[in-house]
């Protein structure tokens, strides 16, 4: 019977992450099977070839496809039309109207027409296997990224993938396997490593500025009435992806969204360049919120919400602990219903130095208890400002997202594949923090026992190079900006 099970999820990984993201939802017992049976299939598995040292040959002109137009889909396109030697040759969506919304706009600029796809859901399948595409960006509800941007990669192409890659441990693992295999990037559009301070504390930490690192935090904790959770999504939102988005992340235990908050601490403590994270222990709290405000709105009779009937619901807090091979401990924490300030935390802490963004003013601490005045935190930007964000600041601020790091994270992505450089964050950055999910849920349903943490770089983590936030020889993708007409 083993046996059967586990030729059961291995056969698994190669099923659509929809089939499997489905199954995960519905019920927390799918989700911990996937990690304990995924976890003995990759146990001890090994690189087949590095992806985060491959340079894949230079594109001049790139040209680029878009699964899923909503909010996300619609602002990163706005970007990417700005950048030359770029083409937006194709678009999909499962519903006209984002699609109409973004012919509009390209019309306003004068941009050429990308061909449409959106007769229903499966449209995005013709948009990949066209051969006149380089790059396509996956901008879709979440649980359809991994499906996707394996699709992706499996018809020739790079995937950009937006946040999280994958829901459940089988998820991550496909996308690592499929990107080895066919030689194509997949990234994650993790923006929060180009956020103007976290790049620079980043570039600190890597320089030696704040000595060794020993410990980090992070977090997601972005408050979000039941109200908004529970609301029946409307256009743009689609009644699928508006779903996915709010009332899963209530439904299931663990960190639902774990990326913003630890992509950025993993980068300055050279998480999978040096070091890798050992095991995840992870404790939630009940929850003290969402619960008795639903049975308000259920109370209103609305078909919709009736699906949530008798549900349980997440907690507060989680708090997930990670350690690492050298020793080192970093903290991530999710809590989407509290009544709290938006918060990255952001915080590293070194035997030199210390420097925390949440509550802002962000602070530089290079004595132990003085944080740096004004004059000398221009020093320190002066001094360690990242020479990408000092090149891409200007623009950044001007064609904006989320403060100006959507521009730079568009920007390193395509200056990469333009000048035929690696990927500045790997389809193994992607897998492991996106992995803090599943692995959270796990921990949280055996009463907080750690649980290991794979590693999806196959041993490379030994000597893969650090993040590096230097032009890289390249810098060379021009910017010139497309207004719409008055």
């Amino acid at each position: 019977m083993a046996s059967t099970r586990r030729d059961f999820f291995r056969n698994a990984l190669g099923l659509s992450a929809l089939a499997l993201a489905a199954n995960a939802y519905g019920s927390e017992k799918n989700l911990r099977d996937d990690v304990e049976e995924t976890k003995l299939i990759m146990k001890d598995r090994r690189s087949a070839f590095n992806m985060r040292e491959y340079a894949a040959p230079a594109i001049s002109n790139i040209r680029v496809g878009y699964i899923g137009m909503g909010n996300r889909g619609f602002a990163s396109m706005k970007r990417l039309a700005q950048f030359e030697g770029v083409e937006i040759k194709a678009i999909a969506d499962c519903y006209e109207y984002p699609i109409d919304r973004a012919r509009q706009w390209l019309k306003s600029v004068d941009y050429p027409a990308p061909d449409e796809y959106f007769r229903d859901e499966n449209s995005w399948r013709e948009l990949i296997e066209r051969d006149d595409l380089d790059l396509i960006y996956v901008t879709t509800p979440q649980y359809l990224h991994a499906e996707m941007a394996s699709a992706v990669m499996e018809a020739g192409k790079h995937a950009a993938c937006e946040v999280p890659l994958g829901y459940t441990l089988a998820d991550c693992w496909k996308l690592v396997e499929t990107s080895e295999r066919t030689k194509k990037y997949c990234g994650i559009l993790e923006n929060c490593c180009f956020d103007f301070f976290e790049s620079l504390t980043i570039n600190m930490a890597l320089r030696g500025a704040l000595g060794e690192l020993v410990y980090g935090e992070g977090a997601y904790i972005h408050y979000f009435p039941a109200e908004t959770i529970f609301e029946e999504p409307m256009p743009p939102l689609s009644k699928k992806g508006g779903y996915y988005r709010f009332a899963v992340g209530a439904l299931n235990k663990g960190n639902r969204y774990p990326t913003h908050g630890f992509g950025p601490v993993c980068q300055a403590m050279r998480i999978n360049a040096g070091d890798k994270p050992n095991f995840l222990t992870s404790v939630e709290t009940d929850d003290f919120s969402t619960g008795h405000v639903f049975e308000e709105i259920l109370a209103r009779g609305s078909e919709y919400h009736k699906q949530f009937a008798g549900a349980s619901f997440t907690g507060n807090m989680n708090t997930s602990l990670v350690r690492t091979e050298k020793g080192k401990v970093i903290k991530i924490q999710y809590d989407r219903v509290s009544p709290r300030p938006y918060s990255r935390i952001h915080m590293l802490s070194g035997t030199q130095g210390f420097v925390q963004k949440y509550p802002e003013p962000a602070r530089i601490y290079l004595e132990h208890d003085r944080p740096l005045d004004e004059e000398e935190m221009k020093e320190i930007e002066k001094e360690y400002s990242p020479e990408l964000i000092q090149f891409l600041a200007e623009n950044a601020v001007k064609f904006g997202g989320h403060g100006g790091m959507d521009f730079i994270c568009d920007y390193q992505l395509i200056d990469s594949l333009h000048n035929g450089l690696p990927l500045n964050i790997s389809v193994y950055e992607g897998a492991t923090w996106s992995a803090v999910t599943p692995l959270s849920l796990w921990s949280v349903t055996h009463g907080s026992q750690p649980i290991e943490f794979p590693d999806f770089t196959g041993g490379s983590w030994a000597t893969n190079k650090p993040f590096d936030l230097s032009l890289r020889g390249g810098g060379t993708t021009k910017v010139t900006p497309r207004e719409p007409k008055e």
